[in-house]
């Protein structure tokens, strides 16, 4: 949002003569993932991961529990994806470069939670990756450390680290 301000006021300043037009504001909204997500959501998985992710398969699978993506107007700002309702293993949940501060993953976990109750949710994530933080906080606990668990999927000059946590949100007795 803060980039899209400095660029509204570049285009002011470089532009004085020209009518500025007048910002919408709109709310994050939060859906299932439909057809014309896929480009926006590959994208996005691309720029958050790595090339080739190709999630359309998760249209076929009950939707309506293993995907949510995150809109800001047209603009796909976030997806994330359980691999099945009976598994319920998170592939991915990515956010938009620039709404990192806006909740937006924070919001897709809880839906992706609330959507399987009474079932454990396990992910792995990078053991440098931030989103540990999140994870944490909605109770999620290390199970297991991997050794190399990126290796084929990460640049060798990421910055992520190759290794990575199995976690599990434990949910029986609930």
């Amino acid at each position: 949002m803060e980039l899209m301000n400095d660029i509204r006021e570049h285009y002011a300043f470089a532009h004085p003569e020209r009518e500025q037009a007048a910002e919408s504001i709109a709310p994050i909204t939060y859906c299932i993932l439909e057809p014309g997500h896929l480009s926006q959501v590959h994208d996005l998985l691309a720029r958050v991961f790595w090339e080739g992710i190709d999630v359309s398969d998760a249209l076929q699978y009950s939707p309506e529990k293993c995907t949510v993506v995150a809109t800001y107007k047209k603009l796909v700002v976030g997806a994330a994806f359980l691999s099945s309702p009976q598994e319920t293993y998170i592939t991915y949940l990515a956010v938009r470069a620039g709404w990192d501060n806006s909740q937006v993953a924070t919001s897709m976990l809880y839906h992706l939670i609330t959507r399987n109750p009474n079932k454990d949710i396990t992910l792995h994530v990078s053991i440098n990756n931030p989103a540990m933080l999140l994870y944490n906080r909605f109770g999620f606990k290390a199970e297991e450390f991997i050794v190399g668990f990126y290796e084929d999927y990460l640049d060798p000059n990421s910055p992520q680290s190759k290794n990575a946590f199995r976690l599990r949100l434990r949910r029986w007795g609930e």
